[in-house]
């Protein structure tokens, strides 16, 4: 089976099959790099265990493995589509969009006509908690279908079923194909039958079409000796007693929403991001109207969930929904202000990545203002650190340090036993602030914490990397060395994104500092094969960046050349181009660019590599 072909199909198995026979090493990297770009391109939940097993043994890289194992939306249907020449099996599903950035761009003009009628028709069957235009169709995993087009009527069935499972809380059999046009109660049929009959048999899954195209399905499916089950309706509401089946029941929704947080707070481990953003704009689509404050609360880290995923664009507009909601007659009777200090945390942290630094410093201060106003304790420990975080961004070390200091004492009086990541913030702060013995009380009582919780690794990873970090600043390279050398240090040098680049940054200049050049330039150019692949836009920055502190280390060792340097123009495309990162940048990197075609700039490069340590 053709490579690209597979990808596009989501056909796993074959791609398995390709790395496995591969027999040169050039034939084995090309294998196992189709099999990484299909993992990541799968729908969720599409994957089985055995090959995500089978990926792992042939090692692909575990972030990869991670970000296919994500689980399939109760509310997805498989499709039947025929796109760039191929029939083939996509999941879509019905998402709440009322900020207009999901992307639907797999929808011609008639198509998203033809699902819009139908979420209309499911609306009438199975009411809408939030206004029904406020949703569309869009494929589960939109990247992996972003050249094609559909359109047509043929995805009214599929779109009715997942908004009618989306607005009920109901699931969609994970084991139908489903094809064919709404209009109002009745199923009509559609084109292409054939290829469809084949796509879904080629899946191992059932098959439902309109009625009217049930004798043509099944003449096919014999004619072609393919053993489907196909079965036909008319009307949408046989497609619901066909399709739908009953979901667990609803918890209560105190109850989903603390669900949603836990997964929130798991967000980094083997980088869930994807499948956090899609179970939280579920949420946001059914929790109840007059529940306000949990529906600011999701909206808020709906707005997190998108900013991590590298669209802070996108993430601003949820936020801000999330502030026209609290700011509602409704919402400022029903919104406390726990919920309220996190939403401006969380737009102060969005306009951080940005480069809006003056705006992020006054939604900082406003979350520290409304948490200190309530006596909301740990609200106010991450208020005052994201004033840290924001200070750090503007250049302001003493003010970072003044705010990360409150956080600390306050901490100390609540939670003395979790202070370890205050510190990690304090330690780096105070690095750069060229104060050592600062630097060294603070490593040595986050670790004299740590000490009594052995299985927090994550933490323990943190510490070290900050630690590591300040050593730097204060031109102590060996003994950043011997900080990173820690286990956890390792572990998350392969598995965790996070702070697993920021450590392989540090890491990488540690050895170049000490004469190690080798396994330097090797440990940063590394970045985007171990974490690259399976990132999305803002992550893909990060492992480019250290492509780029590569490159600085080369020209300073003078072991420049066309590798380092196309691979440095890669690394440029990577940084982000929103508008006030493109004013913070955009003079040092179009300069360092210009220079990649002679004699590269080192002043340049440094400039850019400073700046961008600010959005990072």
């Amino acid at each position: 089976m053709d490579v690209e072909l597979a990808i596009l199909a989501g056909r796993i198995d074959a791609l398995l099959a390709q790395a496995s026979g591969a027999r040169s090493i050039a034939e084995r990297r090309h294998a196992l790099d189709a099999l990484a770009r299909g993992l990541l391109l799968a729908d969720p939940g599409a994957v089985d265990r055995a090959s995500l097993d089978a990926a792992r043994a042939l090692r692909v890289d575990p972030s990869t493995v991670a970000a296919a194992s994500a689980p399939r939306p109760p509310h997805a249907v498989d499709a039947p589509l025929v796109a760039e020449g191929a029939s083939l099996v996509r999941q879509v599903l019905v998402t709440y969009d009322p900020v207009g950035r999901a992307s639907d761009g797999l929808l011609g003009v008639t198509a998203r006509r033809w699902c819009a009628l139908a979420i209309e028709q499911a609306a009438r069957d199975a009411p809408a908690p939030r206004e029904p235009s406020a949703h569309r169709l869009v494929p589960a995993q939109p990247a992996a279908l972003a050249h094609a087009r559909i359109d047509g009527p043929s995805l009214g069935a599929a779109t009715y079923l997942s908004a009618v499972a989306l607005f009920s809380s109901r699931r969609v059999a994970p084991d139908l194909v489903v094809t064919g046009a709404v209009q109002g109660e009745a199923v009509l049929g559609v084109g292409e039958v054939a290829r469809k009959v084949e796509a879904a048999a080629a899946r191992g899954a059932r098959l439902l079409v309109p009625a009217a195209d049930l004798a043509a399905a099944r003449a096919h499916a014999s004619a072609q000796g393919l053993p489907l089950t196909i079965v036909g309706a008319a009307t949408t509401g046989e497609l619901r007693a066909l399709a739908l089946e009953e979901g667990p029941r609803a918890a209560a929704p105190e109850q989903r929403l603390a669900d949603a947080k836990r997964q929130f707070g798991g967000g980094w481990d083997g980088y869930r991001w994807p499948s956090i953003r899609e179970s939280l704009t579920r949420l946001s689509a059914t929790l109840p109207e007059g529940r306000v404050e949990l529906r600011v609360e999701a909206l808020t880290r709906l707005g997190g969930a998108v900013r991590h995923l590298g669209d802070p664009a996108g993430s601003l507009r949820w936020l801000a929904e999330a502030r026209a909601l609290a700011d509602s007659d409704l919402g400022r009777r029903g919104v406390p202000d726990g919920p309220l200090s996190y939403l401006w945390l969380q737009t102060a942290m969005t306009h951080r990545q940005l480069g809006a630094f003056g705006e992020a410093a006054r939604a900082a201060r406003r979350a520290s203002q409304v948490a200190r106003r309530a006596r909301l304790r740990r609200e106010l420990i991450k208020a005052l650190g994201c004033e840290g975080l924001v200070a750090m961004s503007r250049g302001q070390v003493d003010r970072a340090i003044a705010r990360y200091e409150e956080s600390l004492a306050v901490e100390l009086e609540l939670d003395p036993e979790r202070t370890a990541r205050t510190r990690a913030y304090l330690i780096e702060a105070q690095g750069a602030a060229g104060r050592a013995e600062e630097v060294a009380r603070h490593f040595e009582a986050a670790r004299a914490e740590l000490a009594g919780a052995p299985a927090d690794a994550a933490e323990r990873a943190w510490v070290h990397t900050s630690h590591a970090g300040a050593l730097l600043a204060l031109g102590r390279p060996a003994d950043a060395l011997a900080t990173l050398s820690g286990e956890a240090i390792g572990a998350c040098l392969e598995d965790a994104p996070l702070p697993g680049l920021t450590a392989r940054r540090h890491l990488g200049r540690a050895l170049c500092g000490v004469g190690e050049t080798r396994r330097g330039f090797e440990v940063l150019a590394a970045s985007p094969l171990v974490h690259g692949r399976a990132l999305e836009p803002h992550l893909s920055f990060l492992a480019h960046l250290n492509v780029l502190v590569e490159a600085e280390a080369r020209l300073a060792a003078g072991a420049w050349g066309p590798d380092i340097a196309g691979r440095a123009r890669v690394a440029l495309e990577r940084v982000p181009r929103h508008d006030a990162v493109q004013a913070l940048l955009g003079r040092a990197l179009a300069r360092f660019a210009r220079s990649l075609d002679g004699r590269p700039s080192r002043r340049a490069l440094a400039t850019l590599l400073a700046r961008c340590e600010r959005v990072r």
